[in-house]
């Protein structure tokens, strides 16, 4: 995605939501909630429920602004008409009329508040899980060179790499004997660079597309390779 989810103002919402129409709640959301739809997201397994239900809620509460705002013109609309035949025979009636459009008016803001609390909360709620879900899921490329043309193709590069993990794509540059192949998982590109050799009549260079892995093998290569003191002092001492 170009913007992650976690920069959206979520709780600006809060701001509208004595005075929020239809139109300001579509703007909002949608421009919001597309961002962070499932086909932006493919390997958040909920993303999808979470989406749909978050649109279902968010049309719901388009009814009910658009409701707010209806009632609110026809209490306008009864008061001016009351005002203007000016009659105390109709007072009677007038407060019975305003008296229910009060309570249906607080009916219904109570309705689109809680309503409206629960859209922001299903919003973070996916947007947490989408957070969680970058760090811990990405695409980790790795570089492969050959020297014979004609050898590697697609789809024996992602038989070769597979088995270290889920691939996400492979792109064959063939007139290059240069290929792009991006993991799933970062211990997965780690594994293939460390192991994948290719065919013994064509062996493989690989190599990582990025930094992520160079340190990780550093810091394994100190520690295998760091000397064992006790060891050392049974040398010294037998010496």
């Amino acid at each position: 995605m170009d913007s992650d989810c976690e920069d959206l103002d979520l709780r600006g919402i809060a701001e509208v939501q004595q005075s929020a129409t239809e139109k300001d709640i579509k703007t909002t959301y949608r421009k919001n909630g597309l961002q962070c739809h499932p086909d932006e997201n493919p390997y958040n397994s909920k993303a999808a429920r979470s989406f749909s239900t978050l649109y279902k809620l968010l049309t719901i509460l388009e009814d009910i602004g658009t409701r707010l705002d209806k009632l609110k013109k026809v209490k306008a609309k009864t008061a001016e008409v009351m005002l203007e035949k000016g009659c105390d025979l109709n007072r009677k009636k007038q407060d019975k009329v305003e008296r229910k459009s009060k309570r249906e008016l607080k009916h219904l803001k109570k309705e689109y508040l809680s309503l409206l609390a629960t859209v922001i909360a299903r919003m973070e709620k996916l947007l947490r899980e989408q957070a969680i879900n970058k760090k811990r899921i990405g695409s980790f490329k790795l570089k492969v060179k050959w020297m014979a043309n004609g050898v590697y193709n697609k789809d024996n590069l992602i038989s070769l790499f597979s088995k270290y993990g889920h691939v996400i794509n492979v792109v064959v540059l063939e007139d290059k004997s240069v290929a792009l192949v991006g993991f799933k998982f970062k211990t997965s590109a780690i594994n293939a660079k460390q192991f994948e050799v290719g065919y013994p009549n064509c062996p493989l260079t690989v190599s990582f597309l990025g930094d992520y892995g160079r340190q990780d093998i550093k810091k394994n290569s100190n520690h295998t390779s760091a000397p064992n003191p006790s060891t050392s002092f049974s040398a010294y001492q037998n010496s």
